[in-house]
């Protein structure tokens, strides 16, 4: 009998939830209400929408923040009380209060992993899911397998900086790449030529009348697409991943693809630059495809490898 998995994308404005049976369908799609804090808040609204559902075996959760999945502890966090630690077990409060095995997974890699067997990337053995919003998240798949590094938080990529001394971030670094490609970057400096712009939805739809928009949007490309240059030579991957409302648009994807490939290098223009296909789903999709590698695989609990094929 087939394990049905109770998937949930927590983030600091929404969880959303759905169940995923044997056959990768996905069914009682939901979204519940949350608020942006520290881990214990997460868990709190996590809860509050397993609590709609009945008849499922395992719980997979894909969450934001820093996250060590062989501990299934949250690191790292921020907003702490006096006396507190910075760890949170996460997995352990979610297990303890459900009664059924828990798997929890950070949600940019989640995000990547539901793009590596489900998405625009099931065909790929090694590639980089970059997604483009408030800030920029990232997952990095090298022969297979998920990197994931010492503490399980390698991939994330919009905390690298690409301008030393740059603008300053609330968490990361002066200059991280994410201050300056991230959607909000291109918000922020479009508000310097339309004070009253409010979204990069906005933007675009102002742009073909507002010439002074052109160079704003022009710099944002350059400053995505030089990530993307830097990330090939340490990476070396097939394909890059794009995911973010953003990047729906095809008019910034072959900005994006024009840009990349016009000056670069011979070896870099067989690097596929593709839109990533599951959207608000990835993560969902994801978490469930991290619940059947570390079930098949209880006693490798640092490495998620081998999930494209085994999961399909």
């Amino acid at each position: 009998m087939a394990v049905k998995i109770l998937a949930l994308d927590v983030g600091g404005t929404a969880v959303k939830a759905a169940l995923i049976d044997g056959d990768d369908r996905l069914s009682q799609l939901r979204e519940f209400p949350s608020e942006p804090g520290p881990a214990p808040v997460l868990v709190k609204h996590a809860l509050a929408a397993a609590a709609a559902y009945d008849h499922y075996d395992v719980l997979a959760v894909s969450m934001t923040g820093q996250i060590d999945h062989a501990t299934q502890t949250v690191l790292f966090r921020s907003n702490l009380q006096p006396g507190e630690k910075p760890e949170f077990a996460v997995g352990e409060a979610l297990r303890e209060a459900i009664g059924k095995p828990v798997f929890v997974l950070n949600d940019a890699n989640a995000a990547t992993l539901g793009e590596g067997c489900f998405g625009a990337a099931r065909d790929c053995g090694s590639f980089v899911c970059l997604t483009y919003g408030t800030g920029v998240g990232g997952g990095i798949v090298l022969d297979r397998t998920l990197l994931t590094g010492r503490r399980g938080i390698a991939g994330e990529i919009g905390y690298m900086v690409t301008h030393v001394g740059g603008l300053p971030g609330k968490y990361d670094q002066d200059g991280a790449y994410q201050q300056y490609a991230a959607t909000t970057a291109l918000v922020r400096e479009g508000k310097k030529v339309v004070p009253e712009l409010e979204n990069a939805r906005q933007l675009f739809e102002l742009l073909p009348t507002t010439p002074a928009l052109e160079p704003v949007v022009d710099r944002w490309v350059d400053e995505i697409v030089e990530g993307l240059r830097s990330l090939t030579y340490i990476f070396d991957p097939e394909r890059f991943v794009l995911g973010g409302g953003v990047m729906e648009r095809e008019d910034v994807l072959e900005k994006v693809r024009a840009r990349f490939y016009g000056e670069n290098r011979h070896f870099m223009k067989d690097v596929d630059i593709v839109r990533a296909e599951l959207g608000n789903r990835a993560g969902m999709y994801g978490a469930a495809a991290y619940a059947r590698w570390a079930m098949a695989h209880p006693d490798d609990t640092k490495k998620i490898g081998c999930f494209i094929s085994e999961t399909r």
